[in-house]
C-alpha cells in the first residue's frame, strides 16, 4: 500500500506508518481512572468512531487491544472498510490501576491515597495493580516488533486500536522521549495519531486528528 505522506529522508527505505486510534468515549463516569474495567462505548463514543472511519486509510491490517471498548471500536471501523484483517494483542491493554480503578483524583484524595508517589513514575506501582516499569516493558516489546517489521518487505501501514495511556507512552518510546513525559500528548477519544517509523527513528506526522 502507498503511504499518504512523503518520506522524511530520500535515502531512507519506505517507513512503516503506525496509525494509532483511541477507542471512542465510554459509559464510565468522566474523570475516573479506567483501566481493566470493561466499560462499553457510549452512543457518543460510537458516533466518534463513525465520524472517524471515512477519514482513515482503507483495508489496513490491524492490531487491537482485547478490551471491550476497543473491540467495539474495531467493529465500528470494520463496517466502514478500514480494516482488512486484525489480531487481538494483549500487550495493547490499558494499564491496571489496581485499587485506584474507577476512582477520580478527588475520591483518591479523600481516601488519603498517596497520589504524590505517582510523580516518581519510573518506580511507581499502582496499589494492587501494575507497575509503570511492567507497563512500559510490555509496550517496548511491541515497539521492538515494529522496528523489525520496518526493516522487512511487509505491509507498510498498520492500524493500532488501543487506549489513551498506551498511545501516549508508545509515542514517547517511538520518538525517543522519556516516558515520564507522556502527558505532553493529549489523546482524545476517537482520535487518530500517526507515527512514521524509519530506520533512524520515529517521526510524528499526525496528532490527535
Amino acid at each position: 500500500m502507498t503511504a499518504p505522506w512523503p518520506m522524511v529522508c530520500k535515502n531512507d527505505s519506505m517507513p512503516l506508518y503506525l496509525h494509532f486510534v483511541r477507542h471512542g468515549r465510554t459509559t464510565a463516569p468522566a474523570g475516573v481512572l479506567l483501566g481493566t474495567t470493561e466499560a462499553p462505548l457510549s452512543e457518543h463514543g460510537r458516533r466518534q468512531c463513525t465520524e472517524l472511519g471515512p477519514r482513515l486509510p482503507k483495508e489496513l491490517p490491524c492490531l487491537c487491544s482485547p478490551m471491550l471498548r476497543t473491540r467495539q471500536t474495531l467493529e465500528e471501523l470494520q463496517g466502514q472498510g478500514v480494516i482488512a484483517d486484525f489480531v487481538y494483542d494483549d500487550r495493547l491493554r490499558e494499564i491496571d490501576f489496581g485499587s485506584w480503578e474507577m476512582k477520580s483524583f478527588p475520591e483518591l484524595a479523600q481516601q488519603r491515597a498517596d497520589i504524590s508517589a505517582w510523580q516518581e513514575y519510573h518506580h511507581f506501582c499502582f496499589p494492587d495493580g501494575e507497575s509503570i516499569a511492567d507497563f512500559v516493558t510490555r509496550l517496548q516489546t511491541l515497539a521492538d516488533d515494529w522496528r523489525l517489521q520496518e526493516k522487512k518487505d511487509m505491509d507498510k501501514q498498520l492500524l493500532i486500536i488501543t487506549h489513551g495511556g498506551v498511545i501516549r507512552t508508545m509515542l514517547c518510546l517511538l520518538l525517543g522521549i522519556d516516558h515520564k513525559n507522556y502527558l505532553v500528548f493529549d489523546i482524545g477519544y476517537g482520535s487518530w495519531t500517526t507515527v512514521a517509523l524509519h530506520s533512524h527513528g520515529g517521526v510524528l506526522v499526525g496528532l490527535n486528528r
